[in-house]
């Protein structure tokens, strides 16, 4: 029963629960390794009941993709809120370091899921393209927004910074080498 005040959370729908369990099960184990009965473990779905929201492994790996995606435009709609360009480009940085010990753990949610499905090939990893494309091309348009020719170059090494700090700080499991690239970055940013 519920006390004055409380109010009750919505469970979140089946497929919303098999794309959130998806999506972690891919960023912990890896998109491969994760299969629909591990699926319907984690979501607590009837493993029967999976096959009606996701009839191939390919659809459900286009959901995680989707869900990543959509992670990212939900940072780039909060960035779109900030009136200057550089603190737009220091929220994204931002997105690295706030989630350093994770990322030292498991590496880059996106660049680990990126590089599994272009080593499986076929249409997933042609679509994997986007978790990177999209990001670099809005921190293009950002560095544009300085009044930058070079944005796309700018763009490329940032985000090459960034994945590349991410590798180094799961290869080591040190956090802290993300926070020294990020400090790196944002003084990089401030001298532009």
């Amino acid at each position: 029963m519920m006390r004055a005040g409380e109010t009750q959370m919505a469970k979140p729908d089946k497929r919303t629960r098999l794309r959130q369990s998806a999506v972690e099960l891919a960023y912990r184990q890896g998109f491969r390794k994760t299969t629909i009965a591990d699926l319907a473990a984690e979501s607590k779905v009837p493993l029967g009941n999976i096959y009606y929201y996701f009839k191939t492994k390919d659809e459900l790996g286009a959901a995680i993709l989707e869900t990543r995606l959509d992670e990212f435009h939900q940072l780039r709609d909060h960035a779109e809120t900030l009136s200057d360009p550089k603190d737009r480009i220091r929220l994204f940085i931002d997105a690295t370091l706030d989630n350093r010990a994770v990322v030292a753990e498991r590496g880059c949610p996106m660049g680990s899921l990126c590089a599994e499905l272009l080593k499986d090939g076929g249409e997933l990893g042609k679509q994997s393209n986007a978790l990177f494309a999209e990001p670099i091309a809005w921190l293009a348009a950002q560095f544009g927004s300085l009044k930058r020719t070079d944005g796309a170059a700018l763009a490329l090494q940032l985000m090459a910074s960034l994945q590349g700090v991410s590798l180094l700080a799961q290869s080591f499991r040190d956090p802290r080498l993300i926070e020294t690239e990020a400090a790196r970055l944002k003084a990089w940013l401030a001298a532009l």
